[in-house]
């Protein structure tokens, strides 16, 4: 699943996880220690881009990512190319 980072109502695509496509609205890491207590939220939304060429909107579920949020943490995390 891609990645954006949401910043302020902007979201810039930053990478790639493997996150499945059919998860809920909220797709939880579990860390170290209890898994009651030690986890990292991350929120399953939706991406709409507008393709050249005047075609419809294409809607994509992704993770956005808050401001400051790791996405190191995300299973499978890649990071795209500089």
């Amino acid at each position: 699943m891609k990645v954006y980072l949401d910043n302020v109502g902007e979201r810039r695509l930053i990478g790639r996880a493997d996150v499945p496509s059919e998860a809920g609205p909220v797709w939880i890491v579990r860390l170290f220690g209890s898994a009651l207590i030690i986890k990292e939220h991350y929120t399953i939304g939706t991406v709409t881009h507008v393709p050249d060429g005047g075609a419809r909107p294409l809607m994509e579920r992704a993770v956005l990512l808050a401001r400051g949020q790791p996405p190191e943490l995300l299973p499978g995390w890649q990071a795209l190319a500089p």
